[in-house]
Formats: structure tokens, sequence, C-alpha cells
């Protein structure tokens, strides 16, 4: 019986280090956004990605904070021009990130509610030209403005306060939207909400 505590009190204290959150993971995400601050160049998000992904594969996304860690860099995924539209290098990335922050908001890190939606949108918008919940933002080099990628009007204003987004009234009082249609964005920047 005594050796039965000792045991199940080892591997308690073993399991909690097993699970402790991943370095590499965290100084990803430190670099990601060090180089997002106002002034920076944005450099290294290819390399990143790589990384991540690399360190998914070997499993190492263990704690809510690593999988927020992962998905907050591969939000980041680079984006390219081809016949006059940006369009993202790996779209699927997106997918990826959202399924990432999704499972970190339901382990208990509440950091990641606000990227769920905003990486659905990513997504959403890289790959059938629309978003669910209005946190993506292109920038119309004709303008010169930011405008909405097309919004999903069935997405109630409850849903969109769930993510942490403003109703959908209040997005478009403050930008234009995109005309529907389109299949990807033709320039693009990061709604100022996006990390």
């Amino acid at each position: 019986m005594k050796y039965s505590i000792l045991l199940i009190a080892f591997l308690l204290c073993s399991s909690s280090q097993l699970f402790s959150q991943n370095a590499e993971l965290r100084k990803l995400m430190e670099e990601d956004q060090a180089v997002r601050q106002p002034g920076k160049e944005i450099t290294g998000d290819d390399d990143r990605i790589k990384q991540v992904l690399e360190l998914l594969a070997k499993g190492a996304a263990q704690t809510p904070e690593d999988k927020f860690n992962a998905a907050l860099v591969l939000q980041h995924t680079p984006l390219t021009f081809c016949e006059g539209r940006i369009i993202a290098e790996s779209p699927y990335n997106f997918l990826l990130a959202h399924y990432l922050a999704k499972e970190s908001y339901e382990g208990g890190y509440k950091n990641a509610k606000q990227l769920i939606g905003m990486t659905i949108d990513r997504y959403l918008s890289f790959t059938v030209g629309h978003q669910k919940y209005g946190t993506n933002l292109v920038f119309n080099e004709k303008t010169g403005k930011e405008e909405l990628v097309p919004v999903d009007r069935e997405i109630p204003d409850s849903e969109r306060a769930e993510y942490g987004v403003a109703p959908l009234a209040e997005l478009l009082k403050q930008y234009p939207e995109q005309k529907a249609g389109r299949k990807s964005p033709t320039s693009t920047k990061a709604h100022k909400k996006t990390r």
C-alpha cells in the first residue's frame, strides 16, 4: 500500500513535467509577435511555420498553451501574389491553426478564444472568398482603405460575441465590405485585433 501511494505520487509529479509548456513553441510564438511590433519588418515567417509544423509532427504541442502558440504562428502563414490576386501559400495552415486554437481554448487556455474566430475567418477568406465573423480585412489598393472580406450574414451577432468580435453592423460602420464573388482578396492587412 505504501509503495502504491509513492508510485502514484511519483507518476503525478513526473506527468506534470511531461506536459510542461514546450519552450521551442513558446520561443517561435514570441519571435512571431516581436516582428509584428510597430516599426519592425516582418521576416522569418516561412522558417517559423516550418519549425512549428515539424514540432507538431513530433507531438510537441501537449498543453493548451503549446497549441495556442503553434496556432498563432500558423495564423501568419505567408501570402503571395498570383495572377493579380493575393493568395495564401498554404491555406490549410489556417485551418490547422483553427483546430489548435479550439483545442487550446477547450483545454482551458482562455486567451485562445479570439484566435478561434480569426483563424477560421482567415481560412475561409483565402479558400472560398468570405468569412464567418468579420475579423479579416483586406487593403484596397485603388481606394487606399481597408475593407472587410465579405461576411456571412447567417452568423448571428451572439456567435460573433462568443469570439470577441463586434456586431456586424458595428464592423460595417468602421469598414466597407469588399464585393462578394472574389475568390481571394487583392491585398491584405491584418485586422487591428489580430495578434
